[in-house]
């Protein structure tokens, strides 16, 4: 009796569970379907910019800070996790791939709890953390702008990298690198639209460059926390619905073992009862 009781209680305790993980599965895929949305909406505004900035970058008088190297030996690395587990491999996936790069001497601006605890862990300078739902996507987007262009035009960092999880698919998040200073545009990425530099530019390239590089950074940082937030709740999802999965299954083979301990229960009490009638005849 001792070992039924006690499978029925491991029976309770996770059908508890159960409902949990499938209350949190819901809870995700209705923010990943928005977040989905709000990320693949803005991609093609984000394609439009980098088609617009390639013509302009091409001309032969056009020239920029933002777009050249300079010579401070510093680098900045964005980044960006999550703040809540939970999420699958979509933290630890980011983690190794910056170790399997063999990053050093990098200092760290982190987004999420999760990316900062990974940076006080490995003992590297953070320069700023911020959590991922403390600001707006658009403010926090302003902010991280702020920070590494001033730190590049002041010739305090010689290059800003951004590592992020690429929205892909719902079960499908990578991690994927993202160099945002000194800017460097590729061709292929616009299609050969930007290799016209036979234009005239009113006002000078110059000052459309002038105008339009930061505004670059700002929409290129915008849209990776877009793909982030999209990717963390897709990957929460998913997450959620294979603990519920393996629930399901797990109370299926204890309610198996439960049926089949009564049973073994039941069928001792019938021995027992027939033994002791024999032993009164």
């Amino acid at each position: 009796m001792a070992q039924i009781r006690e499978i029925r209680r491991r029976i309770k305790s996770i059908q508890s569970t159960q409902k949990v993980t499938h209350a949190m599965e819901l809870v995700a895929a209705a923010k990943m379907r928005k977040s989905q949305f709000a990320a693949l909406a803005s991609r093609t505004y984000s394609t439009n910019l980098t088609e617009i900035l390639e013509v302009i970058r091409v001309h032969p008088n056009a020239s920029h800070p933002l777009l050249s190297k300079n010579e401070a030996a510093a680098r900045y690395i964005i980044l960006i996790g999550s703040d809540r587990g939970l999420a699958g491999g979509l933290n630890i996936n980011l983690f190794r791939e910056i170790l399997r790069s063999e990053v050093k001497d990098a200092t760290y601006i982190t987004v999420g709890k999760k990316a900062t605890g990974f940076a006080a862990k490995t003992n590297s300078p953070i320069l700023a953390s911020f959590q991922s739902e403390e600001k707006a996507p658009l403010d926090l987007a302003r902010t991280l702008t702020k920070i590494t262009i001033e730190g590049f035009l002041k010739g305090e960092v010689g290059e800003v990298s951004l590592l992020y999880p690429h929205f892909e698919a719902t079960i499908k998040q990578t991690p994927k690198w993202v160099r945002l200073l000194p800017i460097e545009l590729a061709l292929e990425e616009t299609n050969g639209k930007g290799s016209n530099g036979n234009l005239l530019f009113e006002p000078t390239a110059d000052e459309i460059l002038e105008a339009i590089l930061p505004h670059y950074v700002l929409t290129s940082i915008y849209q990776i926390l877009l793909e982030t937030k999209a990717s963390e709740h897709s990957a929460r999802m998913v997450a959620m619905k294979n603990a519920t999965d393996a629930a399901g299954d797990l109370i299926d083979d204890l309610t198996l073992a439960f049926n089949q301990a009564r049973q073994e229960a039941i069928t001792k009490e019938l021995l027992d009862i027939v033994t002791a009638q024999s032993a009164l005849e």
